[in-house]
C-alpha cells in the first residue's frame, strides 16, 4: 500500500470528527474514571460516525459490541478485552479529550481476542501512523497475556507490546483495495481500504499472521521473542507483504503469500533472525533493493550475528545452561527424564519425562500436558518452529501432539519395527517430521518431509542416537553413539567416527544457518562442527545422572 501522500486527507477527517458529531455522540457512560474492577461493556449502538468512548480509569474487564473509542485517558483492564463479532476498538488518540495536556492509552493485563470480523486499531505515533485527533500525538498499547484474532476484518498495530503470543488467522474482507464504508478504515491514511499492518511492536512470545486475505500487510520494525510466521496469505495490493526490519529471535517462516515478500517502497532493510528463515525469508533468497544502480539483489533476511547458545539436559531433570538464561529444572522429580526440547528464540523449554509427563519453564514454554499410560517410554520431543505446540514420540513410534501448531501426521505406533525410534526432528516450516530409528531407519510424515534416505538394513558400528534436519536444504543428519554422521541431502561437516570419546554421543542439533551442527555425549562433552559455536560443555564435571540432549536458544 503505497501510503505516501494519504496522511492529510485522512487526518482532516479524523481531526474534524469529534466537533462535527459532537451532538450525536452515543455515550453510555460518563467521562469519568470508572469505579475500580467495574466490567466495562462499550460501543453498545455506536457507530464509526458516533463512537462510544471509553471513560479512563480501571477496569475488571472490557468487552466492545460496537464502535469504541479509547480516547478519554488512559485505560487499564486487570482482566481480559473481548471485541465481539463486527465490533471495532480503536485505541490510537494520542490526546486525552476530557481533559487537555493528557494522553490516551490502554493496558490489558489479561488477553485481548477480537472475533470474525473485527476491527482492532492500536497505537500511533507521528511518523507511521499518525493519531487520529493530533499529527504530533502518539499512544501506546501494552497487553501483558496475548493478542489473538479470529477472521478479523483488520488488525493495525502500532507503538504496541504483546508479552505474549499475536495471532491473525483468516478474515481480511478477501483481497480486494475496494474501499469499506461504515468501517473504521474511513478513519486511517487508506482512504477505506481494509489492511492489516504490523509496526513498531515488541513482541514477548511468537507471532502468526495465517489465511488473510485484504488489500495490503506490512510487518516493519518488530522485535518478536520467539518465532514470526506468515503463511497462506493473499492481498490486492502488489506492494503488500513488506516483512522488513524485524529482529526475530526464533524462526522466520514465509509461505505460501501472495505476493512474494519483497522491499517494496518502505525504504526498511532485512529481518534479522536468530533461528532460520524459510520459503520467501530463506536465507539465501535475495530480491532487488530498490533505488540501487546497478541493480544490487540482497537478502529479505538475514541470519543474527549472535551465536546461539544452549542448554544440556539430564536424565534427572538437571538443567545446564551456556549462553543463555536458566529458567528452571525437574531435579528431584521421581521420573527418569527421557527427551528435551527448547522454545523457538529460547524463550522457553521443556522436559519429558518417560512416562509422558511434560515439565515445562520460561516465559514461553511451547506445551505443557502429560500422556496417560504410553505404551513405550517417551524417546523424543520436537517443538513446532513456529512456537506453537510440540511432538513426542515413544520408542514404539507412537507420536503424542500437544498444542494448536502440533498437528498429529502419523506415525509407527502400530509396525513393528526393526529396532526402537531413538528420536524425532520438525521440518523446516512445521508440515511434518521425522523419526529415526536405532538401526538408522528414517520415516517421514507429512507434506513437508521428503523421506532423502536411511541406514536401514546398512551395518554400523554403533547405533544410532539422534537426527537434525538442515533448514537450508531440508536434508538431514542422523548420528550415532561413536559420533558417526550420516547425511542424507544435507552437507558433511565433519564427524567423530575416528575419535575415541570418553562417553557416547546422545544427540545432536543443527545450527540456524544450516552451515554447522553440534554433538552432545552423556557426560556433557560437546563438539561443534561448521558454523556451530562452541559455548561450553559440563564434560569436566561429575553428574549425578548422564546428558540425554541438548536444545538450542
Amino acid at each position: 500500500m503505497r501510503r505516501s501522500g494519504l496522511f492529510v486527507t485522512s487526518l482532516v477527517l479524523a481531526i474534524s470528527l469529534p466537533a462535527a458529531l459532537g451532538a450525536g455522540l452515543v455515550v453510555t457512560r460518563p467521562a469519568s474514571a470508572a469505579p475500580l474492577a467495574q466490567t466495562a461493556v462499550c460501543g453498545a449502538g455506536a457507530t464509526v460516525d458516533a463512537p462510544d468512548h471509553l471513560a479512563a480509569g480501571t477496569y475488571g474487564s472490557l468487552e466492545v459490541n460496537g464502535v469504541c473509542a479509547v480516547d478519554r485517558g488512559q485505560v487499564t483492564v486487570l482482566g481480559d478485552a473481548v471485541v465481539d463479532a463486527g465490533a471495532s476498538l480503536v485505541a490510537a488518540y494520542g490526546l486525552d479529550a476530557s481533559t487537555p495536556g493528557t494522553s490516551s492509552g490502554l493496558t490489558v493485563d489479561g488477553d485481548l481476542t477480537a472475533a470474525a470480523g473485527a476491527s482492532v486499531v492500536l497505537g500511533c505515533d507521528p511518523v507511521h501512523l499518525p493519531c487520529l485527533d493530533s499529527p504530533t500525538g502518539a499512544s501506546t498499547t501494552i497487553v501483558h497475556g496475548s493478542l489473538e484474532a479470529t477472521d478479523p476484518l483488520g488488525v493495525v498495530l502500532h507503538d504496541s507490546t504483546v508479552d505474549g503470543d499475536l495471532v491473525s488467522s483468516g478474515g481480511g474482507g478477501g483481497a480486494s483495495c475496494v474501499p469499506a464504508p461504515g468501517t473504521v478504515f474511513t478513519l486511517l491514511p487508506a482512504y477505506g481500504k481494509v489492511y492489516s499492518d504490523f509496526e513498531n511492536l515488541t513482541v514477548g512470545g511468537n507471532l502468526r499472521v495465517t489465511g488473510l486475505a485484504s488489500c495490503w500487510l506490512g510487518a516493519l520494525r518488530m522485535a518478536v521473542g520467539g518465532s514470526a510466521t506468515f503463511a497462506g496469505n493473499t492481498f490486492a495490493d502488489p506492494d503488500a507483504d513488506e516483512i522488513l526490519d524485524n529482529h526475530i529471535g526464533g524462526n522466520l517462516l514465509c509461505t505460501g503469500l501472495a505476493p512474494p515478500v519483497h522491499f517494496g517502497d518502505a525504504g526498511q532493510p532485512a529481518s534479522t533472525v536468530g533461528g532460520y528463515g524459510t520459503g520467501d525469508c530463506a536465507f539465501t533468497r535475495r530480491v532487488p533493493f530498490p533505488g540501487s544502480n546497478p541493480v544490487v539483489d540482497v537478502p529479505i533476511a538475514t541470519h543474527s550475528t549472535a551465536a546461539p547458545g544452549y542448554w544440556l539436559a539430564a536424565g534427572d531433570g538437571g538443567i545446564f545452561s551456556f549462553g543463555v538464561p536458566f529458567a528452571g529444572a525437574a531435579s528431584g522429580q521421581p521420573q527418569a527424564v527421557g527427551a528435551f526440547a527448547a522454545s523457538p528464540g529460547g524463550i522457553g523449554y521443556q522436559l519429558a519425562s518417560g512416562s509422558g509427563s511434560v515439565f515445562a519453564y520460561g516465559a514461553h514454554p511451547a506445551c505443557t500436558g502429560s500422556i496417560a499410560e504410553p505404551n513405550r517410554p517417551m524417546v523424543g520431543m520436537a517443538v513446532v518452529p513456529g512456537g506453537n505446540g510440540c511432538w513426542m514420540v515413544a520408542a514404539d513410534g507412537g507420536i503424542f501432539s500437544f498444542g494448536p501448531g502440533a498437528a498429529f501426521y502419523g506415525s509407527t505406533g502400530a509396525i513393528r519395527l526393526n529396532q526402537p525410534v531413538v528420536g524425532m526432528t520438525p521440518t523446516p516450516n512445521g508440515d511434518g517430521y521425522y523419526l529415526v530409528a536405532a538401526d538408522g531407519g528414517t520415516f517421514a510424515f507429512g507434506p513437508g518431509a521428503a523421506f532423502q534416505g536411511s541406514m536401514g538394513g546398512q551395518r554400523l558400528n554403533q547405533p544410532i542416537v539422534g537426527m537434525a534436519v538442515d533448514p537450508s536444504t531440508g536434508g538431514y543428519w542422523l548420528v550415532a553413539a561413536d559420533g558417526g554422521i550420516f547425511s542424507f541431502g544435507a552437507p558433511f561437516l565433519g564427524s567423530l567416527g575416528a575419535v575415541h570419546l570418553n562417553r557416547p554421543i546422545v544427540g545432536m542439533a543443527a545450527a540456524p544457518d544450516g552451515n554447522g551442527y553440534y554433538l552432545v555425549a552423556s557426560d556433557g562433552g560437546v563438539f561443534a562442527f561448521g558454523s556451530a559455536t562452541f559455548q561450553g560443555s559440563t564434560g569436566s564435571l561429575v553428574l549425578n545422572r548422564p546428558i540425554i540432549g541438548m536444545a538450542l536458544g
